[in-house]
């Protein structure tokens, strides 16, 4: 049975409320969160249900679930994953946000944060990241060029995204908005099917 979740109530303009009874001014809309064209995404652009994602690539558990929730996304064909960086880890977390988000730029942001991803571990070093990049065919400076070059919008996704899961109170990393469920904490692959499949009965009650 699925713990940890907080429902966000969606309205005819798709806003979220506040899923406690206290009032939390700073608690993100669900529209601020899924709808961002400026946040990568793996999957459907135009999928019934999207998928939100708090993570770290130092974050061993975000690796640890990352394959198996694109194999679900991939299985399903009709689901928008979106990832947002969510730095916690400190500067070599923001380095790998840069160049991954520099990749997103040049249209290969999958095929290098799944390089990431497959770094074990967590506690990299840029060594770590260089070698993984170099698989890929692209080196950091070819990334962090592209980086640079859309510094500013990315800097900004970077802040919103913090904004965003402060606003919700996560502790840690990987976190998710599954429809308008917060899920505070990872999830097993069982529970992330569920959760799912949860999630469009909801949206299915909700237009009926």
């Amino acid at each position: 049975m699925i713990t940890r979740r907080h429902m966000l109530a969606l309205g005819a303009a798709t806003a979220a409320v506040p899923f406690s009874a206290a009032a939390q001014t700073d608690f993100p809309t669900l529209a601020e969160v899924t709808v961002d064209p400026d946040a990568p995404f793996i999957g459907n652009a135009n999928g019934d249900l999207t998928i939100v994602e708090y993570f770290d690539y130092q974050c061993s558990v975000c690796k640890h679930a990352h394959f198996s929730l694109m194999d679900i996304v991939r299985a399903d064909g009709n689901i928008r994953w979106m990832l947002r960086d969510w730095i916690i880890f400190g500067e070599v977390s923001t380095y790998a946000a840069q160049v991954a988000l520099g990749a997103q730029t040049l249209g290969v942001y999958e095929q290098v944060s799944s390089a990431l991803m497959r770094i074990p571990g967590g506690n990299l070093n840029k060594g770590d990241i260089f070698g993984a990049l170099m698989q890929t065919g692209l080196t950091p400076a070819d990334l962090l060029k592209a980086y640079r070059a859309d510094q500013a919008r990315i800097d900004a996704l970077l802040a919103r995204n913090a904004r965003q899961a402060e606003g919700f109170g996560f502790s840690g990393t990987p976190s998710f908005i599954i429809g308008n469920a917060v899920y505070r904490g990872a999830l097993s692959p069982d529970d992330m099917t569920q959760a799912i499949a949860d999630a469009r009965q909801r949206q299915k009650a909700l237009s009926a």
